[in-house]
């Protein structure tokens, strides 16, 4: 009895552990929608397109990103750790077109601007997904390194996610704050793009990646409950995010990263 009573509470441990992820997995994706309804679903649904191909196929990859986690997540509560370690590579080309296409984003977004009459302002907003898809970037690699070490690599792929919800979690914000619920007609085009906005300073979209961060926040809370101490993952993945978020805004304005905005945009010619 006594054994078996031993054993029952590290497997309740580790289910209580699994589902976690699981459901974190599912409201990361539940933000990324909820995020882009006011300027992408509610368009879509009442017949505005989204007549920019690489925008299209930049918001299915992302979205598909959180959909596949759920997947993963799923199949490590089923027991099918072999199956989730299979369809690996399907993550990896997956975050690696995410990358490829979010700086293409990235650049059409500052195009647009500079075809606005907001030059400067575009170049320095560039800096706002590129550090997103740079933190994303680099935590991926880091969770593939660490693919045979499961506690690193759930942790790390889970503030990976986090870090990439700032776009979505800064529209309801724009939408509804800045705007106050009034938003002008989608011009041809669903998205930032068909309402013709300009870029908002750098300094004003912190708020919501500081928001996506609280994923990596919630992580740390269950760990410290559940375990009595906090996995160095979320220290070093926060904290590298934290930085980062925090230096984009003096770098934004700086001759160096404008010219590095200059030089990204004339190679999309």
């Amino acid at each position: 009895m006594t054994t078996t009573t031993t054993n029952a509470a590290p497997r309740a441990a580790a289910s209580s552990h699994t589902h976690f992820y699981l459901w974190m997995a599912v409201a990361m994706a539940g933000a990324a929608f909820l995020g882009f309804a006011p300027t992408f679903w509610a368009p879509m649904a009442q017949g505005v397109p989204e007549r920019i191909a690489v925008l299209a196929i930049h918001g299915t990859l992302f979205f598909g990103w959180t959909l596949f986690l759920i997947y993963q997540a799923q199949l490590v509560v089923a027991g099918n750790v072999a199956r989730h370690r299979d369809t690996g590579l399907i993550g990896i080309s997956l975050a690696t077109a995410m990358v490829i296409f979010g700086v293409l984003a990235a650049i059409n977004a500052a195009k647009r601007a500079i075809a606005g009459g907001f030059g400067e302002a575009g170049e320095a907003f560039m800096i706002v997904p590129l550090t997103s898809l740079f933190s994303f970037a680099v935590l991926v690699t880091a969770a593939i390194a660490n693919v045979r070490r499961s506690e690193w690599h759930k942790r790390l792929l889970m503030s990976a996610t986090a870090v990439i919800l700032d776009a979505a979690l800064a529209r309801p914000f724009i939408a509804y704050v800045v705007m106050g619920g009034h938003m002008p007609p989608f011009k041809g085009n669903v998205g930032l793009a068909g309402l013709g906005v300009p870029p908002p300073p750098v300094v004003g979209v912190l708020a919501p990646a500081l928001v996506g961060m609280l994923f990596i926040v919630a992580g740390i809370v269950f760990d410290w409950r559940k375990l009595g101490k906090v996995h160095p993952a979320y220290w070093w993945a926060g904290g590298f995010a934290l930085a980062l978020q925090l230096l984009k805004i003096p770098f934004s304005d700086t001759a160096l990263w404008h010219g590095i905005a200059r030089f990204l945009i004339s190679l999309a010619g």
